[in-house]
């Protein structure tokens, strides 16, 4: 057999990896895609206009009212073709426009209205011919036949503007998707979930295709602000409202309602078309705040409304809504204007009750997504037939694989001790760990009321736990731990090292494990405690719910081993050999790495975070984390820097070995920072490996993984899908909707317990392993069996879930930056009613005792 590795790297620093090859492995399937095929585009010459509208400075609502005004329409459809235009800067047009090179025209917005004294709404709006979009260019790009540039990404630009000029007159357009309020859906705090249409142009093999799928996003409920505004506070009535907002902390809730319009009613149906836009609040109300008549006559604001309106103000203490031109407005009489995006990170139970209303089985999805298609109605589309752009309406039937599924392994002593899972789960009853630990000092804390929660009901659970470890073959040699209460009269640390005391003089033994009840899912302690173990004491934490500590099911008990198990530096377990294309060859480590960025509006800072294998089976990983400046996607190179030297001296550490390959595995990127993730990480990585040693320089292969797109897979026929409709584990596809050059594929690996499975996106970036195709996927594939926690194959390989995993935990170690507390109180925002962003601290570091552990899982 040849090689599965190369011995030679042939590629420089710099090359994006051309396809090398088809996989064969596996069972040939045919999938319905939800891309469609453009059967035409513009055959001829598409003309770019860079558009100005006064200094180019201004909101793209005045900009939309400008550029839709009678006088500047007027002069663009003297030519009598359809204009494009982003609702920005630029615009298009088939073939160059009557006007020539340059238009300059000034328009009016008020013509046709009285005269304002002292305020004018003209505006100048500079048209200019800017490029020309080459769709041969595209033909020869799908065609493999030009490399990608930015003439590729303008001229797929102008065909996603195109797409969307029609729908975006007839329906509310956020970037690529298109909604209505029709059938939406009330969440919790004053906002509801509406349903919408994705569609985007994509470039794959030989073809252009539209990527048409169903969209869910958040928007503000429209009506009575005041009302809104009870909602969003979780309150009963506005009279709550009006308690809350006399106190600072209900003022500073009011911060995410600024950048939002509003119109009003009272002063008659004319006035009602306009907006206006949350500024700020005023900090007295309406009965503190006076203003000056032109009679000289001074007012309250309270009295104003009830002399001129006969609007006796029910709420008059309550703070009065700002906008940017001064005026003050009561905010039981705003009604907020319907089609608002909500821009903010939704609760715990808004994404709970989110998932419910977009979780659809894949046959009612394939529906949504061909009625979608007749609501885009490209065959009517007068723009479209315009430029000669035609789409067939049928979903794409392609070509795909189902690769089997792997052996895995698990201890001696096992029921099957090596066993094939069918349909990407198996049962853990009768199964033995592969390495499982011993348990000899731990230490128990429960926060709850100790007569709500006795400490007999703590005692079973233990004995079960107890009895589930040593069933999958685990030794606890300390069988009654000691069981505390934590106080509320002590701070965190202080309770956490309480039980961490208790748990070591029991057994005069460093402590292990220290097991926390929680009475909910909260934040808070759970935040706290993470932080005390993890970096004050460095002990392994494991955090239980109460609910499930008094049912003390042998189940939950199990799910808790498998991660305590690997908290202690156990496996639970491991790929046959033979589906582990790694075996015996070449040490090798697998890293993953992932950036996760705050709530928007938040001032906190971005996070790094990656994981590297532990062991040659690469089934336990190490994780390391830190702030990595304000929304920065990138790792920067000081990160790259401490995170590769530390996981690959902890894999030497672990092995006896130095790694002469890497698999880096890098999430959430996007295509547009492939190339950056190669100049900039992947040449850190060579750097920081060089700086261990002069001349080492392990091979390395990058692979972006992501799952934020919107392509998805249906089998076409029954017997390739499961009970629910969806793909089986294992359904691999890489033609018809793939890259038209480069190395890439989508796989499934996972049952979709709920809803429409969704693959993830593997592209290979940089490629000196050169491992063979079915190797490389199968690999990728099976890891996905050896989970730490799971008895299931995961839909996102392991290191890149780990990474993520350990950047969730990792904010437990963020420093608290005093300019945070310090905003609230203040008042001070951002530009979008959010926090300014402040100083980038490094998180508190990871105790040294925890250093090589899954920590983190």
């Amino acid at each position: 057999m040849a090689p599965i590795l190369p011995t030679q790297s042939p590629l420089a620093l710099t090359n994006l990896v051309k396809r090398p090859g088809y996989g064969t492995a596996g069972t040939p399937t045919k999938f319905h895609v939800n891309h469609f095929r453009i059967a035409s585009f513009p055959d001829v010459e598409i003309v770019q206009y860079d558009v100005q509208v006064n200094a180019g400075a201004d909101t793209r609502a005045l900009i939309k009212k400008v550029w839709n005004s009678p006088t500047l329409q007027e002069r663009l459809g003297e030519s009598g073709k359809p204009v494009i235009f982003d609702g920005n800067r630029l615009a298009w047009s088939r073939g160059p426009l009557a006007f020539g090179d340059e238009l300059s025209v000034v328009v009016d917005l008020d013509e046709g209205r009285p005269a304002r004294p002292g305020r004018s709404n003209k505006h100048r709006v500079l048209i200019r011919k800017a490029a020309i979009v080459s769709m041969q260019i595209l033909d020869e790009y799908i065609n493999n036949r030009y490399s990608m540039d930015s003439d590729v990404l303008v001229a797929i630009n102008f065909l996603d503007h195109l797409l969307r000029e029609t729908p975006s007159k007839r329906l509310i357009a956020i970037r690529r998707s298109f909604f209505q309020s029709q059938g939406a859906s009330p969440l919790d705090g004053g906002v509801e979930a509406w349903k919408g249409i994705f569609q985007s142009v994509r470039a794959s093999m030989g073809q252009l295709t539209v990527n048409v799928d169903v969209a869910t996003t958040v928007f503000w409920s429209s009506g009575p602000l005041l009302e809104v505004l009870t909602k969003f506070m979780g309150l009963r009535s506005p009279d709550d409202t009006a308690n809350r907002l006399s106190s600072p902390n209900g003022r500073r809730e009011l911060r995410r309602f600024r950048k939002l319009g509003f119109f009003i009613k009272y002063r008659g149906p004319e006035h009602e078309k306009k907006t206006f836009i949350v500024d700020g609040f005023t900090e007295d109300g309406a009965d503190r705040t006076s203003f000056t008549t032109k009679e000289g006559e001074t007012l309250t604001v309270a009295q104003y409304f009830t002399r001129t309106y006969n609007i006796r103000l029910r709420y008059p203490s309550i703070p009065l809504i700002k906008t940017k031109k001064g005026a003050s407005f009561p905010m039981e009489l705003a009604i907020i204007q319907e089609g608002q995006r909500y821009p903010y990170k939704i609760s715990d139970r808004q994404t709970a009750d989110m998932i419910k209303i977009t979780a659809q089985r894949p046959d009612v999805r394939m529906n949504a997504i061909r009625t979608n298609v007749r609501t885009l109605g490209w065959d009517s589309d007068p723009v479209l037939k315009a430029y000669n752009l035609r789409i067939q309406p049928e979903m794409i039937v392609t070509d795909g694989r189902i690769l089997p599924a792997p052996v895995i392994n698990y201890g001696a002593g096992s029921k099957k001790a090596s066993l094939q899972p069918q349909d990407g789960r198996w049962n853990l009853i009768g199964q033995k760990l592969a390495l499982p630990q011993k348990l000899e000092s731990w230490g128990v804390m429960v926060f709850a009321d100790n007569r709500r929660t006795p400490e007999q009901v703590i005692q079973n659970f233990v004995r079960t736990f107890i009895n589930v470890h040593r069933g999958h073959g685990g030794e606890v040699t300390q069988m009654s731990p000691p069981i505390l209460y934590a106080s509320a009269q002590r701070d965190m640390n202080t309770n956490v090292r309480e039980i961490f005391n208790a748990a070591g003089n029991a057994v005069r033994k460093r402590p292990q494990l220290l097991l926390f009840v929680l009475p909910s899912k909260g934040a808070e302690p759970y935040n706290s405690i993470k932080a005390a173990c993890d970096i004050g004491l460095g002990v392994c934490s494991q955090c239980v719910q109460l609910r499930h500590v008094e049912q003390a099911k042998p189940q939950y008990c199990a799910n808790v081993d498998l991660k305590v198990n690997s908290k202690l530096g156990g496996t639970n377990v491991f790929l046959d050999k033979n589906c582990f294309p790694l075996y015996n060859k070449e040490p090798t480590i697998i890293l993953g790495a992932d950036v996760s960025h705050p709530a928007p509006g938040s001032g906190r800072a971005s996070f790094a975070s990656m994981v590297g294998s532990l062991d040659l089976q690469a089934t336990r990983y190490a994780g390391i984390v830190n702030t990595n400046g304000h929304r920065v996607e990138v790792i920067n190179s000081r990160n790259i820097q401490v995170f590769i030297t530390t996981l690959l001296r902890q894999y030497r550490s672990n092995t006896g070995k130095v790694p002469g390959r890497i698999f880096y595995f890098r999430d959430g990127v996007s295509e547009g920072q492939y190339q950056q993730i190669i100049d900039q990480e992947l040449a850190d990585i060579k750097k920081a490996c060089e700086s261990l040693s002069a001349g080492y320089k392990p091979f390395v292969t990058v692979v972006i993984c992501s799952k934020r797109h919107h392509s998805r897979v249906f089998p076409v026929n029954r017997n390739a899908g499961d009970r629910n409709g969806n793909v089986l584990p294992g359904t691999i596809i890489e033609r018809d909707i793939t890259h038209p050059s480069e190395y890439d594929f989508y796989l499934v690996s996972h049952v979709a317990l709920q809803g429409t499975a969704r693959p993830v996106h593997y592209h290979v970036i940089h490629d000196e392993n050169q491992m063979p195709v079915d190797y490389f996927q199968a690999f990728v594939y099976n890891m996905c069996y050896v989970f730490a926690r799971a008895t299931t194959s995961v839909s996102l390989c392991p290191p890149v879930y780990y990474a993520h995993l350990a950047g969730q935990r990792g904010r437990a170690h963020e420093e608290t930056r005093e300019e945070d507390s310090a905003s609230l109180v203040s008042g001070k925002t951002g530009g979008s009613g959010g926090e300014e962003p402040g100083e980038v601290k490094d998180v508190k570091p990871l105790h040294p005792s925890l250093a090589g552990t899954m920590w983190y899982i």
